[in-house]
């Protein structure tokens, strides 16, 4: 199937790693013009550079703390100026962190919600206008913690719920102007981060760190995590607009592993 987005102008957020730079891969190989956004210039940098490897002069990168207003509101209008105008906006900012409830304290609450939580409304406040003039679509990566309530992970079971919520009350606020609003929701994927939540779980419940990864993998019905680029193909999709009737929808992408029948 062709999913139209060649020529597509895309930003995406948290893009120097993980989800985000298999996005960027994903959305370059399709014929878009992309610019990544992170906070770590170095690590930016080389994202760009790896993206661009894949399809040459597919994109640029712009460094911003994604956690300020003045910050997010500059940047939405420096990717503009550099793609000439947005298409596509890809938000995928933020790694809340794990901990037992009682120990996490109220800065670190903060501190990951204004990134996760408040910096998807930020963004999206600002491109909105920007997108309502020609149409547009905003993919929102919203973690399947969204559902489980899993008491090592609250601020992030919290947040993702949120931003499921936003992703639907949103969608009603683009769609009279043909800006779309879906979201994806990766159950554990692996890399990096999934490793550190469960060192840091296996850390608060005392429990041997290989133990409990074998216990969490044993799980998954398919005996396997969701891959980074398995997400970005599902980010592809939802960006086109053959699948605008999914506008207001969250998709799981988890292998089966969520025993729910909602979302």
């Amino acid at each position: 199937m062709d999913l139209q987005l060649k020529g597509k102008k895309v930003v995406i957020t948290g893009a120097s790693a993980g989800i985000g730079l298999a996005s960027a891969i994903a959305l370059a190989s399709e014929g878009c013009r992309l610019v990544l956004i992170a906070r770590n210039k170095a690590r930016l940098e080389r994202a760009v550079a790896e993206v661009n490897s894949v399809v040459p002069e597919a994109a640029d990168g712009i460094p911003a703390d994604l956690t300020e207003l003045a910050a997010i509101e500059q940047v939405v209008i420096d990717a503009r100026d550099e793609l000439g105008g947005i298409d596509i906006w890809v938000n995928n900012a933020g790694a809340i962190r794990g901990g037992a409830f009682l120990d996490v304290p109220d800065s670190q609450w903060a501190s990951d919600w204004s990134l996760k939580l408040m910096g998807y409304v930020r963004c999206s406040r600002a491109v909105l206008p920007l997108m309502q003039p020609q149409g547009g679509c905003i993919v929102n990566v919203v973690g399947a913690a969204a559902r489980l309530g899993n008491p090592m992970y609250l601020a992030g079971g919290m947040a993702n719920s949120a931003l499921v919520n936003f992703t639907k009350g949103l969608s009603q606020v683009g769609a009279p102007r043909g800006v779309f609003v879906k979201a994806v929701s990766p159950g554990a994927v692996a890399g990096e981060r999934w490793e550190r939540l469960v060192r840091e779980e296996a850390a608060a419940t005392g429990v041997a760190y290989v133990a409990l990864r074998a216990e969490r993998l044993a799980a998954h019905p398919l005996g396997r995590l969701v891959t980074v680029q398995e997400v970005a193909e599902l980010v592809c999709i939802l960006a086109s607009n053959k699948t605008d009737m999914l506008n207001g929808a969250t998709v799981t992408i988890d292998g089966g592993a969520n025993p729910g029948v909602y979302l």
